[in-house]
């Protein structure tokens, strides 16, 4: 949808936060933490301080603030929950309030994990119940959000991937292993909705333009296990799925409980906003074209 509002991407040197600034073009800025914005030419910006990020948002001129930061490292999060707080949590608040000061849109990402994982996919209508630190945090976030800005939109998403040089997102990570000859397991009982990033941006964009507000699904039609998911990953990029290997999540002795029937209906999202999000076939397809388009170049099948 053509729009010419001008968006502001907190988090944009993420896989999600960077493809929306590539996505959005000229009218987007965004911001990184202090190492990410001297790397990338992008505005620093801590929002665990809240006068800094007041500023980068009065400042930006945006009239749209798509908040993609966060700390998400699921573990990292159980074992240090004071760092998961302060990020997810207050840095939430922080940009809510700069967003209510400006009077400016807020478009917030969250994550499948504010659910149990035990009726996947989850409706956005279902209620709370997260099995871990992160999820917890992100569910005092979205109420955070829901409460502070009337022009919102939280935008709930699972098992994103996409092509990212040095990317640390799923297929990534096959990708890379299967390179190198490296062993790798996954859990065969995690079942998720693994979900394009470009689909991703394009939702958002979406409801970037639109005044819609409330809890979004974005997520991919397929519902796999993480050990089928990681096979098709690999033969998409021709190499032989033989070094993934299919183990029991309580063999990976994981500090944080996950959800195992986790992923999202995005059925209701697709209807509201007309936008379509490809199963993993086609998913990986664009991914691997999108390499080649860099200079990638795979084996013969």
């Amino acid at each position: 949808m053509a729009d010419s509002r001008k968006i502001l991407i907190v988090g944009a040197s993420g896989l999600v936060g960077g493809y929306l600034l590539d996505y959005f073009g000229p009218r987007a800025v965004g911001t990184g933490n202090a190492n990410a914005a001297s790397r990338q030419g992008l505005i620093g910006c801590d929002i665990t301080d809240a006068a800094q990020t007041n500023a980068v948002v009065s400042q930006s001129g945006a009239d749209v603030v798509v908040h993609t930061a966060a700390y998400t490292h699921v573990d990292g999060c159980e074992q240090n929950p004071e760092l998961s707080e302060a990020v997810n949590v207050e840095g939430t608040r922080n940009v809510a309030e700069a967003c209510k000061k400006a009077g400016v849109r807020y478009i917030f990402v969250s994550t499948d994990y504010v659910f149990d994982g035990t009726s996947g996919p989850h409706r956005i209508d279902e209620a709370f119940a997260p099995l871990n630190v992160y999820g917890r945090h992100k569910v005092a976030a979205e109420e955070i959000v829901a409460g502070t800005v009337e022009d919102h939109a939280i935008v709930r998403s699972c098992n994103l991937y996409g092509w990212q040089p040095g990317g640390k997102n799923f297929v990534m990570a096959v990708y890379q292993l299967g390179l190198e000859g490296k062993p790798m397991r996954v859990p065969v009982d995690q079942f998720g909705s693994p979900t394009l990033a470009e689909d991703m941006a394009n939702a958002i964009d979406e409801l970037a333009s639109s005044e819609l507000t409330g809890a979004f699904h974005c997520a991919g039609p397929d519902y796999v296990d993480r050990l089928e998911w990681a096979q098709r990953s690999a033969e998409a990029f021709n190499l032989d799925p033989g070094f993934v290997t299919g183990v029991a999540t309580s063999e990976l002795a994981q500090p944080a409980p996950r959800p195992l029937k986790g992923g999202l209906d995005s059925s209701e999202t697709c209807r509201r906003l007309g936008v379509t999000f490809r199963g993993v076939d086609g998913g990986l397809a664009a991914m691997r074209e999108a390499m080649q388009r860099d200079g990638i170049r795979f084996a013969a099948a």
